[in-house]
């Protein structure tokens, strides 16, 4: 199976440790009992602060009925910086049905992907498809959830309350991370770096709604970003289906 995004994630490499860099600070005042809180025993999963963002929060989605997705990883050098989403990004969107029957409609930069099951199919053009073959398993690769955590869990102690909004439609809590994650770009790149870490957890579910994680830097003479960014909508809607395609040619055998 086609995995382009594996190609591009390996040139944000560097921008992903030097994210990784910062170091973890104290938590906030209190805020009371809200989702994506730590344990009120004074620590989350990762060692942090009571009042600051427990990790592990992706797998929730898994107890929802169904959602879309959206991810992207946008990033430029050497000119205008990028910003979160920029038409310039690399982006992949999907369905996930987790009841009934596991379903993922997966579509990567056009290549697209159905797993129902145990089966799996190809297409090209979103028209005629291949398969079905057995189901990949790491297609689920391919979910916002499996970069959730080298951007979120890994520096949730550094993630703090920032307020309660609704995004994408569903009542959340913002989580925004502290200035010490983008103090570690400017000190090792040497340049002023503007960072962004910011993180929407349900109230109802305390599932991740959307995300955006990176920065632009610039010199005098250049300029350079990269930003990691994911969207969860279309929760449990009536709307979200996966179903196996009809027009098939099968693979020789």
């Amino acid at each position: 199976m086609l995995r382009a995004f594996k190609s591009i994630r390996g040139l944000v490499g560097i921008s992903l440790a030097v994210g990784l860099v910062a170091a973890a600070c104290g938590g906030s005042s209190s805020t009371g009992n809200l989702p994506g809180l730590g344990n009120a025993g004074g620590t989350n999963a990762a060692g942090g602060g009571a009042n600051s963002l427990t990790s592990g929060l992706s797998s929730n989605l898994d107890n929802l009925d169904s959602y879309q997705f959206s991810w992207s990883l946008s990033g430029s050098s050497g000119g205008a910086a990028a910003s979160p989403g920029d038409s310039g990004s690399f982006g992949v969107t999907g369905t996930v049905i987790n009841k009934p029957t596991k379903a993922i409609w997966i579509n990567d930069l056009g290549v697209q992907f159905i797993d129902i099951g145990n089966q799996e199919w190809t297409s090209f053009d979103g028209n005629t498809w291949t398969g079905p073959t057995a189901a990949d398993s790491s297609l689920t690769d391919m979910l916002p959830t499996h970069d959730y955590a080298s951007w979120f869990d890994a520096q949730s102690t550094n993630f703090t309350v920032a307020g309660t909004e609704t995004k994408n439609g569903v009542s959340c809590v913002h989580y925004k991370g502290n200035s010490s994650l983008g103090a570690s770009y400017g000190a090792l790149a040497g340049v002023s770096a503007n960072f962004q870490a910011d993180l929407w957890v349900a109230k109802d579910g305390n599932y991740p709604v959307s995300g955006a994680y990176g920065f632009a830097a610039a010199t005098a003479s250049s300029a350079g970003a990269f930003y990691f960014t994911f969207d969860i909508t279309h929760i449990n809607d009536a709307s979200n289906k996966v179903t196996a395609p009809t027009n098939v040619v099968a693979i020789p055998t």
